[in-house]
């Protein structure tokens, strides 16, 4: 065993490279740029400058600063923030990699044939290796929060002072990441507070309180500063929109069922096949407390592959209830997605392969658990069918606004060559000046996409569009391709509205000019 530990920074350092050299070869356009990825690249263009963290002159707090100031460091290095994205990603996919073997590894007993398992369950996605090819920061969030439960589990192990505030900065970094880690800090409370069973009162409210203090300390900072340049936070409005918890639970049931098997069949059969495996892990506890019920207390709760499952678990349900709270309270827009959801897969993937052989360890069932070594290679199988082609997809076109699709688009050629000194209106206006580097607008939208309430003023914004078209030969752009601002008119609501020609169409957009 000594033999293995030893090699073991020896094997995660190979898995890092193998994953840096993967992502590289994937992304030859770059990293995917998507909507988000706009406001990160245009952030760090203003750092970078010399301006701060800010867009057009207009300080951010939309989005937190932590992804735009790595990429700004890579930056510096590689002028092309596309391809330091790239860069930036192809290192984090291989850190959280190497983490994610780390932390099964020690919740696994030690078995580094079961932390390769791991490894290659989480190379087989197609979700997670398509979200570490994109200019997002989850990839950079995930990392924080793998290191916050590796450190957190050892401070509960052996509680000391460097483990709890090593654990409590990586939630603080967490959080400069991206705001829903705010759902892991109740979760990690409860942790530290319970963990420190036996302990006086006294001295695990001090811990607790003081965890507290250094995860909030860099968000607070921040959140400081936004209030005092811009009166807002995070540039969010309360509103009362509730979310549907069976809409929720579906997204999360389906994303779920994608990332673990992605297989096209009925959703009846989906159900049945994962409410067995739910049955089976839930009769594999249900023996488990039995036998153990008049042993609870003896048992050694403070060891890793106890405590990392259950920090899983706790970690995963804290965060789908912020999202929901935060859905319905804050930003109706938020899309229950893979990216949303890729942090409680990966923790979710973590807590399910180390609990389980936790389980069947004590409770002495190897069958049991050569069982679910099976179906994971299997579902690796599956897997790898959906992963592969994606990575190759990818490799071959490129991703999102920067893969060849874009780069090729007619409606994009056409705009950018009869655009110079005219204003445009589109629902694709950060895409075209991402590409060309002029300026669009985008159109006024129907609905707020962050509370989901009808603009009042929709009619009157939209027949001063129409009337700058008609009147002063503006153009009115719509590409094909951006299906998900479904708050913006489509082409029958303009054309009824506006009773605009149509100018030219292509089969990826259409282009509306009176002259």
């Amino acid at each position: 065993m000594q033999k293995n530990i030893n090699y073991v920074p020896f094997y995660l350092i190979i898995i890092g490279i193998v994953a840096f050299i993967l992502i590289i070869w994937i992304t030859p356009f770059g990293a995917g740029v998507n909507p988000d990825s706009i406001v990160y690249i245009d952030s760090v263009k203003s750092l970078l400058s010399g301006k701060g963290y800010s867009i057009n002159g207009n300080p951010l707090s939309h989005f937190p600063p932590l992804f735009p100031l790595f990429l700004a460091a890579v930056g510096l290095v590689e002028i092309n923030l596309v391809q330091a994205a790239r860069f930036l990603n192809a290192i984090l996919f291989g850190v959280n990699l190497g983490l994610f073997a780390l932390a099964t590894y020690l919740a696994a007993g030690k078995k580094f044939l079961t932390a390769i398992c791991a490894v290659l369950f989480f190379l087989s996605s197609a979700s997670l290796i398509e979200l570490h090819s994109s200019a997002v920061s989850e990839p950079l969030f995930i990392t924080f929060c793998l290191a916050c439960i590796i450190l957190l589990s050892k401070y509960l192990v052996k509680p000391s002072l460097p483990l709890l505030i090593a654990s409590s900065l990586s939630m603080g970094l967490a959080l400069l990441s991206r705001y829903t880690g705010l759902g892991f800090l109740p979760a990690a409370l409860v942790m530290v507070y319970a963990g420190g069973n036996g302990r006086k009162i006294g001295l695990r409210i001090r811990d607790t309180v003081l965890w507290l203090i250094f995860a909030c300390a860099p968000l607070g900072i921040f959140l400081i500063r936004n209030m005092i340049l811009l009166g807002s936070a995070t540039d969010r409005v309360f509103k009362i929109h509730p979310m549907p918890v069976s809409k929720l639970l579906t997204s999360i049931f389906n994303t779920t069922v994608g990332y673990i098997a992605p297989l096209a069949y009925p959703r009846m059969v989906a159900t049945v096949i994962y409410g067995i495996i739910a049955v089976l892990f839930l009769f594999l506890l249900i023996i488990f407390i039995r036998k153990y019920r008049k042993r609870l207390i003896d048992i050694e709760w403070r060891s890793l592959d106890i405590l990392i499952p259950v920090s899983c678990v706790l970690f995963s349900a804290s965060y789908i209830l912020f999202l929901y709270i935060s859905i319905s309270f804050m930003d109706a827009s938020t899309p229950v997605d893979a990216r949303l959801l890729s942090p409680i897969l990966v923790l979710m993937t973590l807590g399910i392969i180390s609990g389980i052989w936790s389980i069947t360890q004590k409770l002495k069932m190897p069958v049991v658990w050569l069982i679910f070594i099976v179906f994971m290679a299997l579902a690796i199988i599956i897997k790898s069918f959906q992963a592969i082609p994606a990575a190759a997809d990818i490799q071959k076109n490129g991703l999102d606004y920067t893969s060849r699709q874009w780069q090729n688009s007619e409606t994009l050629q056409f705009v950018k060559g009869h655009g110079g000194g005219i204003r445009i209106y589109s629902n694709g206006s950060d895409v075209y000046n991402f590409l060309t580097g002029d300026q669009a607008v985008f159109m006024p939208g129907k609905t707020d996409p962050l509370t989901r309430l009808p603009n009042p003023d929709y009619n009157k914004e939209i027949m001063a569009v129409c009337k700058d078209v008609t009147d002063n030969g503006a153009l009115l752009v719509y590409f094909n391709q951006i299906t998900w601002r479904w708050y913006l008119p489509v082409p029958k609501e303009i054309e009824s509205t506006c009773q605009l020609p149509v100018s030219r169409s292509f089969a990826d957009g259409t282009v509306y000019n009176e002259k």
